[in-house]
This record gives C-alpha cells, structure tokens and sequence, in this order.
C-alpha cells in the first residue's frame, strides 16, 4: 500500500509538536497570557486528531484504489461482494489523467471519501475490518499485540507491558476487555475534545474546559502517534493477505502503486 497517508501523518504530528514547542515557555502571567497559551495547546492537540483523521480518510482511499489497481492488472482477481457495493463519483471516473491511468482510481476514491471523517474507533472499524481476516480485526484481535509493544502506554490499556505480562495466562482474557474498554474511552476523549475545540472553542459549558500542562497534549500526541502507526503495520499486512486470497499473485500485490 503506498505510504502517503502515513507520510502526511508524521508530517501533520510534527507540526502539532511544533506548536506545543512554542507554548510551553510563553508566560502565564495575567489571564490574557494564560489563555493565549492554552488556545495554543488547544490548536495542538486538534492538529494531533486531525492527524489521525486524515491518515485513516487517506489509508481507505489507498486500500480501494489499489484494489481496483490490482484487479485491472489481474482480471481473474475475485473481489467480494461487498467491494462492489462502494459508490464512486461519476465526473472523477470520467475526467482524463494523462500521467497516470491508475490515477483516475485514486481521484474517485479520494473523492468518495473528501466530505467523511472518521473520527471515531467504530468508524474506523467499518472502513477496515472487512478487508481483513477473521481474527485479525480491529480492536480486539489487536489488543494482545498491541499492549506488549514498546511503545504501549498505560493511559491507552490502563495496564502497563509488564504487568500484562505478569498477568498467569488464565486472566488475560479478562485483562485484554478491559484494555479494550481503556482504549475505547481513552481514544473517545481525544476525538471529543477535539470536537469541543472546533465546535465551541472548547466552552461545553460555562467556561472553556482548563488546559494548562504541555505534557498533556504530548500524550495525545504519543498517542495519535501509537494508534495509527500499529493501524498502519496492521493494514499493511491484512492489505496484502486480502489481496492473495482474492486471487492476485503476490508479484503484483508487492508492486499496488499509483
């Protein structure tokens, strides 16, 4: 799968980190100054979340076009039924590419996916589990992966690596629902503060929600950064078994580009 979404994303964080960098020192020392800097950590922390909204709107545009890329090249490729059902813009079907015949796919898909966002687990769940096998879904299959990683935090699983791995084997089942149910809240809050900031410059209620410590918003950073880079590894692997059992020889799923 081509590696734009993912570029764009590292690209997007180190701008969120950027702004973190130039709030932290400013000065607090009247409320005008006070509020400057949490609108700045504010501005950060959307920029994080938009990072992964924009990764996984990106991901799918490249999972659809590269499948119709791939069974262009290999027309005894079999694609499930569902994959027909998708609906793509007419006029960017239509229009000419003259660089890139395989462009035309990537265009409709992006053009499929402009006016979505997806800016919760459960729609990232839609978009990606049904290219992938039973048992390799997002999020539960991932979990026992994902919460022995080194770069596992706490604040995502409410459990640290080693103390899963103390955990006898007999209470892990246990351990990784309720890392699941960690994980799902942890991600809501970020995605709902993020919706707080654009919809209500983060005043929900009476007075803007506090945000005064940088290293509050360089965990979300780390952990926009956590989610989409084991999303990515994850896609890239259940992208490429989607496409062989389809019936696409693995010589043309290791060259799917643009």
């Amino acid at each position: 799968m081509p590696a734009t979404a993912l570029q764009h994303f590292g690209q997007d964080i180190a701008r969120s980190r950027a702004i973190v960098a130039h709030a932290d020192p400013l000065p607090r020392a009247n409320p005008a100054d006070h509020l400057l800097r949490s609108d700045l950590l504010r501005s950060a922390w959307m920029f994080a979340v938009g990072a992964i909204d924009a990764y996984f709107c990106d991901a799918s545009t490249d999972i659809v076009a590269a499948t119709i890329i791939s069974k262009a090249r290999h027309q005894p490729t079999v694609l499930p039924d569902f994959f027909y059902d998708i609906r793509f813009p007419i006029r960017a079907i239509l229009e000419p590419y003259a660089s890139n015949e395989n462009w035309r796919w990537r265009m409709a898909a992006r053009k499929m996916m402009e006016r979505e966002n997806v800016l919760s687990l459960s729609a990232i769940q839609t978009l990606f589990n049904k290219f992938f096998r039973n048992g390799h879904r997002f999020f539960r299959d991932c979990i026992p992966d994902w919460i022995i990683h080194d770069d596992a935090r706490k604040q995502v699983f409410g459990i640290t690596r080693a103390g899963f791995m103390a955990l006898p084997k007999s209470q892990r089942g246990r351990a990784i629902d309720t890392a699941l149910r960690q994980l799902e809240g942890r991600y809501r809050d970020l995605f709902q503060r993020r919706h707080d900031c654009i919809h209500n410059c983060d005043r929900p209620r009476v007075a803007p929600q506090p945000l005064h410590l940088a290293h509050t918003v360089q965990k979300v950073i780390q952990d926009a950064e956590f989610l989409v880079h084991r999303c990515d590894e994850h896609v890239q692997k259940e992208f490429r078994e989607f496409l062989l059992a389809c019936g696409c020889p693995a010589a043309i799923v290791s060259q799917v580009g643009y």
